[in-house]
């Protein structure tokens, strides 16, 4: 059983609790793994598998928790932002750990999440930076697309295709999916998911049930939702509705 508090905010979320069953995943955010009293114990598709006091874990890279029950500190970076893009190329293909040190630190500053802003983000991804080079090179950027996913409008739609943002930004189809793919990681299709459990998160916290959710956000039903989230996070979306997991969000 997953207990605990997360709190959700644009650009980034945080998780401070107890992991419970979960299967292999991923999701478009850069993850921080941190142990709250002893080491945490993670497998990644392309690191295998990885015990210590804490690790990052690279956008769109499938992992799973393989620790106990001891309590532990979940931060998650969406990849487009520029904390999550540094992180991204620090991290490199799979997951990294970090140092014990490291690791202490982070708990100084993410203890109460409450209290957690984007400037204790910033301080967070300091001390990780600060500790080593980069494993890879940093993530392709488009100003085009950036510019176009800061306007996409939230809730999304209900149908929203290539060619019509390809002409917001004067591209081809073509070229933009291309362009698309090579900023965020992924095709159009799919990161437009990623947004739409975003929001499904937010009308769960906002008290909507599962198929409210589900309908604002622009899924068929409960049922594509469920196996949407389970995919991307590992967990039945039922998990956030029991009273012993408290979820807080600051999106719209």
């Amino acid at each position: 059983m997953w207990t605990g508090k997360a709190i959700i905010q644009p650009g980034w979320a945080i998780f401070f609790g107890t992991a419970g069953d979960h299967v292999p995943h991923r999701h478009h955010a850069v993850q921080l793994v941190v142990g709250l009293t002893g080491t945490v114990g993670l497998w990644s598709e392309k690191s295998g598998e990885l015990e210590g006091a804490g690790a990052v874990i690279a956008a769109d890279h499938e992992h799973r928790l393989t620790g106990g029950r001891d309590p532990l500190l979940l931060a998650y970076v969406n990849r487009e932002t520029d904390l999550g893009r540094q992180l991204d190329a620090w991290c490199g293909a799979g997951a990294r750990a970090l140092s014990a040190g490291q690791a202490e630190h982070l708990r100084g500053l993410l203890r109460q999440p409450e209290c957690v802003t984007a400037q204790t983000l910033k301080r967070v991804v300091a001390i990780i930076l600060d500790s080593a080079a980069a494993s890879g090179t940093p993530p392709f950027h488009d100003p085009r697309i950036a510019q176009l996913l800061a306007t996409l409008p939230r809730p999304l739609p209900e149908r929203i295709s290539t060619s019509e943002l390809a002409a917001r930004v004067s591209l081809s189809p073509g070229r933009f999916g291309h362009l698309f793919r090579a900023h965020t990681g992924m095709p159009l299709r799919p990161y437009l998911r990623w947004l739409r459990l975003q929001q499904a998160l937010a009308s769960v916290a906002q008290g909507y049930r599962l198929t409210e959710a589900a309908h604002a956000a622009g899924f068929a039903d409960s049922a594509h939702l469920s196996r949407s989230f389970r995919r991307t996070f590992g967990i039945p979306p039922q998990v956030l509705l029991n009273p012993a997991f408290s979820l807080k969000t600051g999106l719209e």
